[in-house]
């Protein structure tokens, strides 16, 4: 089975929010482009964690270790 669609989709939504918060951070005092880019990054962040909640578990482990938040505990 081809996973890249999921990889895509976690490369996409990295690359989304590492944008939105260099927007963020750049920002001066717009409070209206602060205020969507806050929510932007909310609602990125909540479709990561629906990724990786929903659809890592079905991902072969050596890639799902690359995307998970938690790193495999090393002795």
């Amino acid at each position: 089975m081809a996973y890249v669609y999921l990889i895509d989709l976690h490369e996409f939504v990295d690359e989304r929010l590492a944008e939105a918060r260099k927007i963020l951070s750049h920002n001066g005092d717009d409070p209206m482009t602060s205020r969507f880019e806050e929510g932007r990054i909310a609602v990125l962040s909540d479709c990561k964690s629906f990724l990786t909640e929903q659809f890592n578990p079905r991902l072969p482990r050596r890639i799902r270790e690359r995307y998970s938040d938690k790193k495999p505990a090393q002795d």
